[in-house]
């Protein structure tokens, strides 16, 4: 039997409600590989924030003017800019490439919402042909409430945002982060990417220690 082939890259994508701590952890990722990593042997790091994978359909979003066609370009321009990184170092004997994405065609399907999983399904293939790995930070009902509503009441996000599109009140904001909690374990469930699902309510450490090994584990 031939051994298998030496994944040269490691991607990594992160979805799951806002709130639940997706940029901590990803943060976490990032400051761990560095500090690993010997001096001089530093490689390649990406670290893809929602100012780069959502960030730019918010304007759109906002003024009612975003449509679907425009949301596949600005994701497609993400997985084919992930995919010549991972081309780049395909020939290399060591692991070269390491990339964190905040968010991605999960996240496009509910918010802004103008595609549909039918639409990404096949960027979800591409990235399932680099080697992407998908995790899902999920909560249940309690921590969806705490952490994406209660703690956040004050922030901008709910009262600038989400109470203009999903709602004025607690109620009616947790009704529509538990309902797309909900939606994220479909798409999550339909996606061809290895996949990992942390419950949020682990500690930080925990979660983050599992979803490093999942991220740089070479033989899984």
């Amino acid at each position: 039997m031939s051994a298998a082939p030496i994944r040269t890259s490691r991607l990594l994508l992160v979805e799951g409600v806002s709130g639940l701590g997706k940029s901590t952890l990803l943060d976490a990722l990032v400051r761990r590989h560095v500090a690993d990593a010997e001096p001089r042997r530093l490689r390649t790091v990406v670290h893809l924030t929602q100012a780069h994978t959502y960030g730019p359909l918010a304007a759109g979003e906002d003024a009612g003017t975003l449509t679907r066609e425009a949301c596949i370009e600005h994701l497609e321009g993400i997985v084919g800019t992930l995919e010549w990184l991972a081309a780049s170092v395909a020939g290399e004997a060591t692991a070269k490439c390491f990339v964190v994405v905040d968010c991605l065609h999960l996240t496009a399907c509910l918010r802004p919402g103008v595609v549909s999983w039918g639409d990404v399904a096949p960027l979800d293939r591409r990235l399932a042909a680099l080697g992407c790995r998908l995790l899902l930070l999920d909560g249940d009902d309690d921590t969806v409430r705490e952490r994406a509503v209660r703690a956040r009441w004050e922030t901008d996000f709910i009262q600038g945002y989400a109470r203009r599109r999903f709602g004025p009140g607690e109620a009616e904001l947790v009704a529509h982060f538990q309902r797309e909690r909900d939606v994220f374990r479909e798409l999550f469930a339909a996606s061809q990417m290895p996949r990992l699902q942390l419950p949020a309510e682990a500690s930080e450490l925990e979660t983050a220690e599992a979803a490093f090994r999942f991220w740089r584990d070479a033989e899984t």
